[in-house]
């Protein structure tokens, strides 16, 4: 399968979930190898002479910020395109990105779509939870060819490959209280699931013991960079050790959570999920670590595939549908209100 048709897999292709009426398994394409089922584990740290020299020039990338005026408009941005990243500046609540099969896009202030950067379709993406100039990313050019691992210091205007050369992490998340701890689920190059603990200068493949299912998106919890959680179509995985093991949690077995967003809320986690239920699909709010859920919301549409949570105001969270829809809700996610393309 091509990188092309394995993207567009990932965002688009759905198939029947085993409870009735439900649609829920994501196609996620040339991705079949399984964690703890196919090899022993490895604790090696991962890098080369090429990354060691790429992070070397990471401190001389452009600090410039792009301007909107300069940005291309982007019209019709949802028409043959898949989305892989969602988040929301931590300077400005009204300020999205979003990553996608054709590039990645801003919505300003204003309401106004813009393309940052067209050449690079954006598998995994992540933005720093402080700094709102930088952004990290993977996949591969239009023009083929893995991505590695990358940053940009303004705003996706520039990149520069730091590590992990000829690699594409189809999911990547990074550790809102620790910054420094980015974790990467690689499918090409090198497979397996990854953590550095350095910014993406150096990675370390864990076991990965547990997993029993694909992952589609990464969180980390926002009170403790080593609890991570995955959306699957077998429902949502945990592990409080940084990826070494993980348990698949009780409540999502029979009803998976498809977007996901994580909130700290003084010293408690909150967790927004929309989960695909047999009985009552909608977003479900949990504040006791995803142990039980209550409903939430129903006013959202389609199958919301990525939230994010607004870093700086819990009440503004985002969501994008299969569709590439996009709602915001300034009630904390009781309310929806979808937003112009």
């Amino acid at each position: 399968m091509s990188q092309s048709n394995s993207s567009q897999g990932k965002a688009k292709k759905w198939l029947a979930y085993a409870v009735p009426t439900t649609i829920f398994l994501l196609a996620l394409g040339s991705t079949g190898w399984l964690f703890s089922r196919t090899s022993q584990p490895t604790r090696d740290n991962v890098s080369s002479a090429a990354s060691q020299s790429s992070s070397n020039q990471t401190d001389s990338l452009p600090a410039s910020t792009p301007s909107e005026v300069s940005l291309k408009p982007a019209e019709n941005w949802q028409v043959n395109n898949h989305i892989h990243g969602l988040t929301v500046s931590p300077d400005n609540p009204q300020i999205i990105y979003i990553a996608s099969h054709n590039g990645l896009l801003k919505r300003s202030e204003t309401g106004q779509w813009f393309w940052v950067k067209e050449q690079y379709d954006y598998m995994g993406f992540i933005a720093h939870p402080t700094d709102a100039n930088r952004f990290y990313a993977s996949g591969h050019s239009l023009e083929g060819g893995n991505l590695g691992f990358r940053v940009s210091q303004n705003q996706g205007l520039d990149w520069q490959e730091v590590s992990m050369p000829g690699v594409d992490f189809h999911a990547m998340a990074i550790a809102p209280n620790n910054p420094d701890t980015i974790y990467g689920l690689a499918t090409s190059g090198k497979q397996g699931f990854f953590v550095s603990n350095d910014e993406g200068q150096t990675w370390t493949q864990q076991p990965a013991s547990g997993l029993e299912a694909m992952p589609f998106s990464l969180n980390v919890d926002p009170l403790n960079a080593e609890r991570v959680l995955a959306t699957t179509q077998a429902g949502l995985y945990e592990s409080r050790d940084a990826g070494k093991t993980w348990s698949l949690l009780p409540s999502t077995a029979t009803a998976p959570i498809a977007g996901l967003a994580l909130q700290a809320d003084d010293d408690r986690t909150v967790m927004f999920g929309y989960r695909i239920s047999p009985a009552d699909t909608a977003l479900y709010r949990s504040v006791d670590n995803g142990q039980s859920w209550e409903r939430w919301s129903d006013g959202l549409e389609g199958t919301v595939l990525y939230l994010a949570a607004a870093p700086t105001n819990a009440q503004i969270l985002y969501a994008v549908n299969e569709n590439n829809a996009v709602f915001q809700s300034r009630d904390g996610g009781k309310t929806w209100n979808e937003l112009d393309a």
